[in-house]
């Protein structure tokens, strides 16, 4: 609340609001309801706007939700994962399968038409059949939007470390790229399109807070560890939660690093974001935006993507084929 105060001055016009995690659903809905008082205090809020909260299974009932809704809270992303308890301890996730389909419906019944689910396959030990049965199940329940990302090994963590151990395996790359296929036949089947790598949506229901970020445009961020895009330039607050709370006492933004981007950087960064998308990159409205001629300046990466089957260029627009989806990182490094 301290940090929003600071920014109260600046006439911001708020589109979109997500309270990310973490697990903000582990406070009271008594802080969550200061915090938006903070936020409704410190600029415009648009009538229409999009305002998300994370929360986790375990950490929520009806009575919490239906505050939310009352807060103007309309739409609920649940972090889910599976289904199946073995691959849950895998993930070190505290919650059971009946947990989190628990807290699907109770947000139902709290009244959220709008709710998105996390699941995440590739993990050791999880089958083709495992991972159908966690995807038709919630699916089975009527949600809007499902975010759906394959198990990376982020260094640090336990899982990584099991890793390095040879405690865990990484699944066959085969049985990987099999989920993924059978993936996109569900998803179709329950009338659900993809719109960006990770993330579909029955129609309408796309996530707009997150379209802000693959779009390029400016977003505020608020907290220990966050990040902002403000007119070209990036800031990130300290990740240290002493530190952060020291310094707004002497009221100062807890900001420890900016960078002002070149036109150049603000250009790949452009494309590498866009092609996440399904609609892709217009590469004239890159130059509109920049003044940097990317159609020139990687031509060759451009051809070689094509020559690979990764991307479709129509001479302005690129969108990743079907194939690309796969290889996204393969995409991405041509434009570094």
């Amino acid at each position: 609340m301290k940090e929003i105060e600071l920014y109260s001055n600046k006439n911001y016009i708020i589109e979109s609001i997500y309270i990310g995690g973490g697990t903000p659903s582990i406070f009271p809905a008594e802080d969550i309801e200061e915090i938006i008082n903070a936020l409704s205090s410190s600029g415009e809020v648009k009538d229409d706007i999009e305002f998300t909260i994370e929360v986790n299974p375990g950490t929520i009932d009806r009575e919490k939700l239906e505050r939310y809704r009352a807060l103007g809270i309309n739409r609920v992303s649940i972090g889910v994962q599976t289904l199946r308890r073995e691959e849950l301890t895998t993930l070190g996730r505290i919650h059971t399968s009946e947990e989190a389909l628990c807290s699907i419906q109770l947000a139902k019944d709290a009244g959220f038409t709008n709710i998105n689910v996390d699941l995440i396959y590739g993990i050791p030990g999880q089958t083709l059949e495992s991972w159908k049965d966690t995807l038709k199940r919630v699916l089975d329940l009527d949600i809007t939007h499902i975010s759906i990302y394959g198990l990376m090994y982020e260094p640090g963590t336990p899982l990584y470390k099991s890793l390095i151990r040879g405690e865990v395996s990484p699944i066959p790359e085969d049985t990987e790229v099999e989920m993924f296929n059978i993936t996109q036949d569900i998803l179709r089947d329950y009338s659900f399109f993809w719109y960006e790598l990770s993330n579909y949506a029955r129609e309408d229901y796309e996530c707009r807070h997150n379209i802000t970020y693959w779009e390029g445009k400016d977003y505020l961020g608020i907290g220990s560890s966050s990040h902002s895009l403000i007119e070209n330039t990036r800031y990130s607050n300290t990740p240290n939660i002493e530190a952060y709370i020291e310094i707004l006492s002497k009221n100062k933004t807890p900001r420890v690093w900016i960078e002002k981007l070149t036109p150049l950087e603000r250009a790949r960064e452009l494309i590498m974001l866009g092609l996440r998308m399904k609609r892709g990159v217009s590469l004239s409205n890159i130059f509109n935006r920049t003044g940097v001629d990317v159609k020139e300046i990687f031509a060759k990466n451009i051809e070689k993507l094509i020559s690979l089957g990764l991307v479709n260029y129509d001479g302005d627009r690129l969108t990743l084929t079907e194939y690309g989806r796969l290889l996204g990182n393969e995409v991405f490094v041509e434009f570094c």
